[in-house]
């Protein structure tokens, strides 16, 4: 449990209107993930259908489950599909395959595209990290989709996590994705907190007030207790929660935890 004090009295309803305005933005800035090796077509189906009648706004799924997803969506309902694009399957590592596969993405008319950099290029090779990211928005950008630069990099040090916020940032994606590694049982009140302000310290520290782009916290996030310090720490380092996007798989879970009386 996040206690009050531990953030400075933060309370949504200091932003939002009404508890069910706070809903509503739940609803279009969580990107509901569901990335199983394997998902079965009735598991999509139930996924999808859950989704749409929850009222998300958006999904992130396997790209090999988006053709048959826009079966589930059909044409009369509104729900946008993310796709993710790793540098640790097959040959991805490439550019060339990270090309391709993002071809596949935009023909799968996906309307965002989650882009994972290779991060060993940081430490000897900054330009060539610069180089991949820089090719992969051109060809995402062309297609007029929203491109995602996905860094896991909890497990960098410090100097190569700066670099790959930077260099991030300077290539102008739509967002920058960030993992927090929360736990799922904190060993003391508002340890994920401190975990996740760390990572915001992080991110202030290479952006400062030149936040060029969007930002996506992902994470175990599967409450409101772990939700509300990312909104807290958005907000108390100046960004617009317009522009931020929360990854979790655990979506149904908040909402379904939200008491929306007034």
């Amino acid at each position: 449990m996040v206690s009050a004090t531990w953030l400075e009295g933060f309370d949504p309803s200091y932003i939002f209107k009404s508890k069910r305005d706070f809903k509503s933005w739940l609803l279009s800035h969580i990107d509901l993930t569901y990335l199983p090796a394997y998902l079965p077509d009735a598991k999509l189906e139930e996924f999808i259908k859950k989704a749409i009648d929850y009222g998300f706004s958006r999904v992130c799924i396997p790209i090999t489950a988006v053709s048959k997803a826009e079966q589930f969506i059909g044409e009369d309902r509104k729900l946008e599909l993310i796709t993710f694009i790793s540098s640790f399957h097959g040959n991805r590592n490439l550019l060339d395959e990270k090309r391709q596969a993002c071809s596949s993405a935009i023909a799968l008319k996906t309307s965002e595209i989650e882009f994972s950099p290779n991060l060993s290029f940081l430490e000897d090779k900054p330009d060539l990290f610069k180089e991949e990211v820089i090719s992969i928005i051109g060809i995402i950008k062309q297609a007029n989709k929203n491109l995602k630069v996905y860094l896991e990099i909890d497990k960098l040090p410090d100097d190569m996590i700066e670099k790959a916020i930077k260099l991030s940032q300077e290539c102008s994606p739509d967002y920058i994705s960030i993992f927090i590694r929360l736990l799922e049982e904190e060993t003391y009140d508002g340890e994920n907190l401190n975990f996740s302000k760390e990572w915001f310290e992080k991110i202030d520290k290479v952006l400062g007030k030149d936040k060029k782009t969007n930002l996506k916290v992902y994470g175990r996030i599967d409450n409101f207790n772990n939700l509300l310090p990312i909104l807290y720490l958005a907000t108390k380092y100046g960004w617009n929660l317009d522009n931020l996007r929360i990854g979790t798989e655990y979506g149904f879970d908040i909402i379904d935890g939200l008491d929306v009386a007034d």
